[in-house]
Formats: structure tokens, C-alpha cells, sequence
């Protein structure tokens, strides 16, 4: 599907834990359902907050030294010290990823998104709403170009419920000071 997005809404949608009542999550309704509204807010909060130098940065580089290691690690941290937002990435000879992940002022993490492209011209962009508790309560991905071997899902154990322990992590490549 050269040339097109290709939608693919609602990978997931883990056993959300809804209030007696509360409306499902679905394909037709994510997009305006309250918690997804709520989670885009908390991410539209910390992007302004980002760009405008409200948030303070911390950065850490690494070489290219091996496949998908991290080459870079940005911590946005709040005035109280509380981390914002973690990003990560790293690739190969020809593919490479970035991560983005979002937590709300309690420091839970809230939302993901991931952008990633190889040399073919396939790109994607992956998107997970987590609920208070952690729950996953959406995922959403769109693929454009010829494709190649990228998950449909994201493995739990890549998201980064500790930011500030990921970011302070030992990485397989050189630190560049």
C-alpha cells in the first residue's frame, strides 16, 4: 500500500477497567472517548511545556556501536523535579526508531509514540494510551510504504515505566562527552 496510511485502530484494547456504566473504547469513538481526551491533553501540556522551556532537559549521547542502542536519551523534567517526558532512540544500517514516552504529574506513565522509518521508505507511527493504573486502553499504528518487520505490538517491557533509571542506565555503546 505504497503512498497510503494505513490505519490500524485499536490493536489493543486491553480489558480496560471501566466504571459500572462507563463506554468502551472503540474504533469509532476513541478519538473523543474522555480518557484518550484526558491523555491527549496531559500530552499537549507537555509538549508546550517542552517547546517553551518551561521543563528543564537533560541529555545523554552515545555512539553507533551497535543495532537499535540507544544513540541519544532526553529527560524533561518539571520544576519540582518530576520527569515529564523520556525520548529514546537508536536504528541500523537501515531502519531506526524514536520513543517518546509522556507521564502525568504523578509520574505514571500515560502515553507513547513512536516513530520509525527504514531506507525502503516504509515509515511508521505507533501510539499507546495507558489509563491511571497502566492499563493499555488504546493502540494505534499507521504504516506507510512497502513495509518490513516492525512488531504490531509494542512489548510491555518497552515501555519505560522508570525514566529516570533508563535514562541514568548503563548503554553497550560510548558515552560522547
Amino acid at each position: 500500500m505504497r503512498g497510503n496510511w494505513v490505519v490500524t485502530a485499536g490493536l489493543i484494547m486491553a480489558a480496560a477497567r471501566l466504571a459500572p456504566g462507563a463506554e468502551p473504547i472503540t474504533a469509532s469513538n476513541w478519538q473523543r472517548h474522555p480518557d484518550i481526551v484526558e491523555i491527549r491533553a496531559i500530552y499537549e501540556e507537555i509538549k508546550q511545556a517542552e517547546s517553551t522551556g518551561r521543563l528543564s532537559k537533560l541529555q545523554r549521547t552515545f555512539e553507533h556501536c551497535r543495532s537499535y542502542e540507544d544513540t541519544e536519551r532526553v529527560l524533561y523534567l518539571d520544576a519540582q523535579g518530576a520527569v515529564r517526558s523520556y525520548h529514546f532512540g537508536g536504528g541500523s544500517e537501515d531502519s531506526a526508531a524514536r520513543h517518546a514516552h509522556y507521564y502525568d504529574r504523578d509520574g505514571k506513565l500515560r502515553s507513547v509514540f513512536i516513530t520509525a522509518g527504514a531506507a525502503n521508505g516504509t515509515q511508521l507511527e505507533h501510539r499507546i494510551y495507558l489509563s491511571k493504573d497502566g492499563t493499555r486502553l488504546w493502540e494505534a499504528q499507521q504504516r506507510q510504504g512497502p513495509g518490513w518487520t516492525v512488531p504490531f505490538q509494542i512489548p510491555e517491557s518497552e515501555l519505560v515505566k522508570n525514566p529516570k533509571q533508563a535514562f541514568d542506565g548503563a548503554s553497550q555503546c560510548p558515552e560522547v562527552k
